[in-house]
């Protein structure tokens, strides 16, 4: 049985390539973003908690946030690279009020 971890990373997996909506990820990018939130599932952020333990509360808004980064990344087209994919991911998390994106303590 996969853990908790491995499990929330395939969901996350999932928003963000429906976002995708078909377009290709480069290998840059997936290594980003797997990079990026695997280790941000079980981070310490400011309010004291992970954000693999606020999941029953607030996954349905992570992963509006993950399909939205997808969508954005993949919004000119063609594949999505490792610079979109910054790109979005950093616009999505900045203007995001949760307390627990990646960009924030």
């Amino acid at each position: 049985m996969a853990d908790r971890k491995d499990v929330l990373m395939t969901q996350v997996i999932s928003a963000f390539a429906r976002g995708c909506n078909g377009a290709e990820i480069a290998d840059e990018a997936a290594d980003w973003f797997h990079d990026r939130y695997y280790r941000w599932l079980d981070s310490v952020k400011s309010t004291g908690e992970r954000p693999m333990d606020v999941w029953p509360g607030h996954g349905k808004l992570f992963m509006e946030k993950f399909r939205q980064i997808g969508e954005q990344a993949a919004a000119g087209g063609g594949t999505v690279t490792a610079d979109s994919l910054t790109a979005a991911a950093t616009s999505i998390e900045t203007d995001s009020e949760c307390p627990y994106c990646p960009i924030k303590p």
